[in-house]
């Protein structure tokens, strides 16, 4: 998969440059332009941007389904949160003209055939016990804060790396909530 992004990026900064005597702008799908943006997403960025986008759903993923298995009320806050950032990463992936990696939004269903076995993995592993299963929830936000941090690591876009922050910031206060869960 990330060949394929790399390539369809590639393409698309090659074929933005030919018939466009005008700005340097475009909102075309294969393009990592869009209407308002001055600067074009790397091919390692655009990557990044769609790993994060799936890496969101597998924890939200994840949570609803602890929630459905254990009833636990900071799975459902926790879930509801993730699906923020992943329309936080879709606005980004729009905005940018990067196809989504979620074609399929249905629970457990992933392009990312690692992200797919790990769904997999941590849901059995948090189905052991409600201790488990808040285990589970932390070892998904430091993989998460460990991603963020990589991402804006080797990002060069203010707007992108602003998103990222937020995201960011966002795991360390749910790293918080699992670590003090009291039952």
């Amino acid at each position: 998969m990330k060949i394929s992004v790399a390539v369809t990026l590639l393409l698309g900064l090659l074929l933005s440059g030919c018939g466009d005597s005008g700005g340097s702008t475009s909102s075309g799908a294969g393009s990592t332009y869009s209407e308002g943006s001055t600067t074009a997403l790397s091919p390692r960025e655009a990557e990044d941007l769609t790993y994060m986008r799936e890496e969101e759903k597998l924890a939200r993923d994840v949570y609803r389904t602890l929630y459905l298995h254990w009833n636990l009320q900071i799975f459902n806050n926790i879930s509801n949160s993730e699906q923020s950032h992943m329309d936080a990463l879709l606005s980004m992936i729009v905005k940018f003209g990067i196809p989504d990696p979620v074609t399929n939004d249905s629970t457990g269903s992933f392009q990312n055939k690692d992200l797919a076995a790990l769904y997999h993995s941590l849901v059995s592993k948090g189905k052991g016990s409600e201790q488990a299963a808040i285990g589970v929830g932390k070892e998904i936000e430091i993989l998460d804060i460990n991603d963020l941090k990589q991402a804006i690591s080797v990002s060069s876009n203010d707007e992108l790396n602003q998103v990222y922050q937020r995201l960011l910031n966002a795991s360390y206060k749910h790293l918080d909530a699992f670590s003090s869960y009291g039952g």
